[in-house]
């Protein structure tokens, strides 16, 4: 099995359970706060522990499984196979049903094939729903005689396994293959493909599962991040103090990834310091009752075992330290190590110019460190003044809506994939690769392309002499597709044409809209026409036609900046008659 196809098969197991967290948690909590032992004993809510753990957790697992490969209808399917291997075991079926999910929906997804364009017309829903029902009893009464009972036999040989890890004292080597995992290919599929249904196995024999600690724990990747705070430069340490706080109470790792990325020693830190910690937790026996997601300090808190939440914040100081203590040399030694300026580049895809209606992050399964950059470039979004939508998503679910997507430089295949194409010119949107979400210079960039308000495509030279309304309408109208104005502001144009002139002499015309229409302005814009042959304003002729749209009162800013960028007559009629659209934006901008 190659790289990529362990990747692919990472990511599987980490789309069942993802989804289901919430789930997981809800689950988590009631067995922390009201089992006997727990932080509040309720003997009578502690029922819910059992049923939730044997059907609830694996049933949505097999439903998710199931609708990632034949939507709804998989779904359905995978839900009811699974209650087949579910039933007919005494042990926790989650990977039974990691099994029963996407092969019900393959069967369903095969058996739709097979009939497409087949079925008469008003026998659509008879066939559908028997169908479904059939295969999906099939599939239950195979799980229910045969393969929960071979399920049963591989989940007891897996719990011997890990067993004899904790009686050997060995679990503490988990991270050193999951940690570059995690770093460099497999993040989320690691804890929630594989460690959490291990470690909700052992949980409800023991308990506690320390297998819900090996990836979460925030420690190590605190301690590279602080780090690059205390001994780092530029933007290395510009960007390190916000990453802290996000990477501790908000759980996000993903946030640390770029600083390892770019000086990978610092992996070594991140697994000894992983090592440390998992080794004190093995020899106090110390485990969370269910899984701690995001893995932050009040996640590993709220699923601690009563009484043992200081060794859990213990555990995550004795990672944190370690993993400081070795990245101190490592980052002295190259104090800013946030990449080449090259690689931070952004890949344009073929919308590269015109309206941008949507811009999406995105990350590995599209809730971590996609969220956040998404939420902090909206608000900047937001306080330019554009009406831009900024959302997020799993790189493998790239919305076909979007317009521009953001994701950082290890996912760059990925998305381009989605994207429609193995080279940036045939994608359906912009790719922007960067380092960090938190802060880099790409972004600046992406938001500065956003709030100018002249873009080169916006220049057209040499056009044709036109009436002076057909060119108002044409400046209008370039006002509309760069989403600056809505299309009723181009009559407004005409109509302030129609009340005075905006003929401004010495062959320059700026035609706007009547202040009435400012509700009719989305973004500030300009666009430039030159006409070497002129058009006619009563009896002048203006070479230079700039249509221009602010936001409030920035329309008298924007007049008053072009005023004064042409205020010399060389430099107007330089504008009038190069045919160098760059010439014309160095001069404007």
């Amino acid at each position: 099995m190659d790289a990529g196809s362990i990747q692919r098969f990472g990511r599987k197991l980490s789309a069942m359970v993802m989804p289901n967290i919430g789930a997981f948690i809800a689950w988590g909590l009631i067995t922390a706060i009201f089992i006997p032992g727990g932080w509040w004993p309720n003997e009578n809510i502690a029922q819910m522990v059992g049923p939730m753990l044997k059907y609830l957790l694996p049933t949505l697992i097999a439903f998710t499984a199931g609708k990632n490969v034949a939507g709804y209808r998989g779904g359905v399917a995978g839900a009811v196979a699974a209650m087949g291997v579910i039933i007919g075991s005494d042990t926790p079926m989650f990977i039974g049903a990691m099994l029963m999910g996407p092969v019900a929906g393959f069967c369903i997804k095969k058996f739709d094939k097979a009939i497409e364009g087949k079925i008469k017309p008003g026998f659509e829903m008879l066939v559908d729903n028997f169908s479904l029902g059939i295969i999906a009893m099939l599939l239950s009464i195979t799980g229910f005689l045969v393969i929960g009972h071979a399920v049963s036999w591989l989940t007891a040989v897996l719990s011997s396994g890990v067993n004899w890890m904790l009686a050997h004292k060995m679990n503490p080597l988990l991270a050193v293959l999951v940690d570059p995992a995690k770093v460099l290919v497999l993040n989320n599929a690691v804890n929630h493909g594989i460690m959490t249904p291990l470690g909700i196995e052992q949980a409800s024999q023991m308990g506690h599962s320390m297998l819900f600690l090996v990836d979460p724990n925030p420690g190590p990747g605190l301690g590279i991040l602080l780090a690059c705070w205390a001994f780092g430069k530029g933007s290395t340490r510009q960007s390190a103090p916000g990453a802290v706080v996000i990477q501790l109470f908000g759980g996000i790792h993903e946030i640390y990834f770029p600083y390892v990325l770019s000086r990978p020693i610092l992996l070594l830190a991140v697994m000894v310091g992983n090592i440390c910690a998992l080794s004190f937790y093995t020899i106090v026996d110390f485990g969370l009752v269910a899984p701690a997601s995001p893995g932050s300090l009040i996640s590993i808190i709220l699923m601690s075992p009563k009484g043992t939440t200081f060794i859990g914040i213990l555990g995550i100081i004795i990672g944190t330290a370690v993993s400081f203590l070795l990245a101190w040399p490592m980052v002295k030694s190259r104090p800013d190590f946030n990449g080449a300026e090259d690689e931070n580049a952004p890949v344009s895809g073929s919308k590269t110019s015109g309206k941008v209606n949507k811009i999406v992050f995105c990350c590995d399964a599209g809730m971590g460190s996609s969220a956040l950059g998404a939420t902090k470039f909206r608000k900047r979004v937001k306080d330019a003044g554009l009406s831009i939508e900024v959302t997020n998503s799993a790189v493998d679910a790239i919305p076909s809506d979007a317009d521009v997507v953001v994701c950082q430089k290890v996912l760059a295949d990925r998305a381009a994939k989605v994207l429609g194409a193995d080279t940036p010119s045939g994608m359906r949107a912009r790719l922007v690769t960067i380092n960090n979400f938190l802060e880099d210079p790409v972004l600046d960039e992406l938001l500065a392309g956003l709030t100018n308000v002249l873009q080169k495509h916006n220049i057209l030279v040499g056009l044709p002499s036109e009436s002076k309304e057909d060119a108002i309408r044409r400046a209008g109208k370039l006002l509309v597709a760069e989403g600056c104005v809505t299309l009723s502001y181009v009559d407004a144009m005409l109509e302030r044409e129609k009340l005075s002139t905006t003929y401004m002499g010495m062959g320059l015309a700026i035609p706007h809209g009547t202040s009435e229409a400012k509700n009719k302005v989305l973004r500030s814009g300009v666009v430039v026409l030159q006409y070497p042959q002129g058009v006619d304003f009563g009896d002048e002729k203006a070479h230079i036609i700039i249509g221009i749209a602010g936001v409030g009162d920035s329309h008298l800013e924007i007049l008053s900046k072009v005023a004064e960028a042409l205020e010399d007559e060389e430099v107007l009629q330089k504008v009038q008659t190069t045919s160098d659209v760059d010439e014309i934006y160095k001069i404007l901008k």
